[in-house]
């Protein structure tokens, strides 16, 4: 009977993304609610915007995501109706990806969700700790600058934005004390928090963790009603398994996921107190965070064990300045006490003394890492800070002392060569190095380390000093068999000078379309075709390729931008295992590239604290948005992708760097 009605349920779900009435490629007018606010993007054509929704009217009820250039000025709930050009989806669980063609009308929406909203908006400011504010209280985090953001993201802190159970259980708490106070009796005093938790969510928006809150909630709520058990670790697997039914696409979302351990490892230990209580959230995170690329360690600790005390109250002053303002116009005071915690919780998030740690890598670590978090949280319970330092700081010792660089069965490397490229393929015993970074001492110290005596090809994608000035690095010892150039001598001075150092060499451009043979793998080239006269014209006529091997097939895009990406996009298939990120991670990209590639794991180059703003955070997004687990070598320095069925990525640094 269950297998019966899960096909049933999934059929019945699939149902709801086919619509014959969106059709791809085509473009029709089209009505969209929107159900998140329009966050803005940054490229070299302009900025531009996306956000989720649902048609509302041109076409049958379906779930889309949305975009357009410039920026929207709008809000979750209100409806946008105008031209839009209909795309296959993205993102599962959606019917259809729409970009809007020429002038969009907007319908704000009314009501007293939107007022509650604007009532926040307006009190919290657009500062760092007002935005901060405005998403711990209600989700609404996209006016965080890129510094705020990195640095939440770097001590763990992220989840915060994330309205979820914390928020939930904070509000009826507060409701249930009140009506105890005024001695409202218990029916009554459920169907008031009942009305509370709607009014909230369709407040709020239905994100996953909000979702898995308040349905956790509402279970709770009727448990109470009916006189169930009210055991939180029933209540928790109930409303997972209720909202999978309801929402099967959740299960792909790693909010949800971190949500429901994160959940579930706070109900473990809650009665210990809040230390062992955070440090029981991070365990059972640990594994998915390992899984999608996160880091984790002491500084990740460290800051949710301080944030914890000031994120309870904060959602509180929020809502709290958010009705005030909406009753008497007197929201400023309590909302100035929340920007207060906000920035509190921002110096804490900046605060970098404490490293994260490097884990065992691949599936391997991640499997390791659920083990751990099992015996953690069964066995150790009883002394869960000593058995989590002691287990993983054994498991972190370890890997370090045992680690050897290279890993024995590496494919790839991305070299840590500051702010610029170089990159080393093998197959076979053959080598082909990609770019040569800035410094000629740091791109010959990787080499030294891979044991690369000879370089079968050497690939110089462009002549900017950030991918050629280290070429004397790559010719010191070593004999080089031949040279693929870009077809653009443009900067002219390291066009020259490179060129001089390749004297006797067999030098040339690969011709786009043609296939060369390196070992058991093979090169396809796909760019540049013809010379673009736009945009920053060496880095579009950067050499690009895929590498195709029996390890994964691999994407070289040197620092094209738009106008190249879109040409590649129109000539060449380029889906690959593994890319190595256009131009440093730069904001200048095609929103759709990252779609058309997208790869398991994202190299990007890079130099720390480089004066040009790389990694952009959009682009960041933009890779991890298609299932990319992104990784940069400003942080992890020297970057391996080994083994022949799975990608892994290992990272060392060098004591002077």
């Amino acid at each position: 009977m269950a297998l019966a009605a899960g096909a049933v349920l999934g059929i019945a779900h699939a149902s709801t993304l086919a619509h014959d009435d969106l059709v791809a490629g085509e473009s029709q007018e089209l009505a969209i609610e929107l159900d998140s606010a329009p966050r803005g993007h940054a490229s070299a054509t302009g900025p531009w915007w996306s956000a989720r929704g649902r048609v509302v009217a041109g076409a049958g009820a379906a779930t889309v995501t949305v975009g357009g250039r410039a920026l929207l000025q709008a809000e979750m709930g209100d409806r946008i109706t105008g031209v839009m050009r209909v795309a296959s989806p993205r993102r599962r669980g959606d019917s259809a990806q729409l970009w809007v063609r020429g002038e969009l009308s907007v319908e704000p929406a009314t009501g007293p969700t939107s007022v509650a909203r604007g009532a926040l908006r307006r009190v919290a400011g657009s500062t760092d700790p007002g935005w901060l504010l405005s998403g711990m209280s209600l989700g609404m985090d996209e006016g965080l600058s890129e510094v705020a953001q990195q640095d939440m993201r770097d001590a763990g802190l992220s989840h915060l934005t994330a309205v979820s159970g914390a928020n939930c259980a904070v509000l009826l708490f507060v409701v249930h004390w009140l009506c105890g106070w005024l001695q409202v009796p218990r029916y009554p005093r459920i169907a008031v928090a009942a009305g509370i938790l709607v009014a909230f969510v369709v407040t709020v928006g239905t994100q996953p963790s909000v979702l898995r809150a308040a349905g956790m909630a509402g279970i709770a709520l009727m448990a109470g009603i009916v006189g169930g058990r009210r055991a939180a670790a029933h209540v928790l697997q109930m409303s997972t398994l209720l909202l999978l039914i309801a929402d099967p696409w959740l299960a792909y979302s790693v909010g949800f996921m971190l949500s429901i351990a994160a959940t579930g490892g706070l109900i473990a230990l809650v009665e210990r107190g809040v230390l062992a209580a955070t440090f029981a959230a991070q365990v059972a995170t640990f594994p998915i965070l390992l899984a999608v690329g996160g880091t984790v360690g002491p500084r990740t600790v460290l800051a949710n064990v301080l944030a914890a005390p000031v994120a309870v109250v904060i959602p509180l002053t929020g809502l709290g300045s958010a009705a005030l303002d909406w009753c008497t116009g007197m929201g400023e005071p309590l909302a100035a006490l929340g920007r207060g915690l906000c920035s509190l919780v921002l110096e804490i998030a900046s605060w970098d003394q404490l490293a994260n740690m490097s884990w065992v890598p691949g599936w391997g670590g991640v499997m390791l890492a659920g083990f751990v978090a099992l015996f953690i949280l069964t066995v150790g319970r009883a002394r869960i800070v000593f058995v989590t330092v002691l287990l993983i700081g054994s498991v972190w010792l370890t890997s370090r002392v045992a680690d050897r660089w290279p890993p024995p069965d590496w494919w790839l490397v991305a070299c840590d060569v500051g702010q610029g490229d170089a990159l080393v393929i093998r197959s076979e015993g053959h080598n082909v190095v990609v770019d040569t970074g800035p410094d000629p001492r740091r791109v010959d110290g990787c080499l030294d380390r891979l044991g690369v005596q000879r370089v079968d090809l050497l690939v110089l994608t462009h002549f900017h000093a950030d991918h050629v000035d280290g070429l004397a690095g790559v010719l010191s010892g070593r004999s080089v068999g031949s040279v693929w150039v870009s077809p653009c001598a443009d900067p002219e001075e390291q066009s020259v000078e490179a060129t001089a150092k390749l004297s006797g060499m067999i030098v040339g451009t690969p011709a786009p379309g043609q296939v060369y043979p390196v070992g058991a793998a093979r090169i396809r080239v796909v760019w540049p075709r013809r010379i673009l006269a736009a945009g920053s014209v060496p880095n579009n006529a950067s050499v690009s390729f895929l590498w195709e091997s029996p390890q994964g097939t691999a994407a070289f895009f040197g620092d094209i931008e738009p106008e190249a990406q879109l040409a590649i996009l129109r000539s060449a298939e380029v889906s690959a295992d593994v890319v190595k990120v256009p131009h440093h991670g730069s904001a200048q990209f095609l929103p759709e590239f990252p779609g058309a590639v997208k790869p398991r794991l994202a190299l990007i180059s890079v130099g720390r604290d480089n004066t040009f703003g790389h990694p952009a955070p959009s682009a960041v997004a933009a890779w991890q948005q298609v299932g990319a687990a992104v990784y940069a070598t400003s942080r992890a320095g020297d970057i391996a992708v080994a083994d022949s069925r799975t990608v892994v990525v290992r990272g060392v640094r060098d004591a002077d760097r």
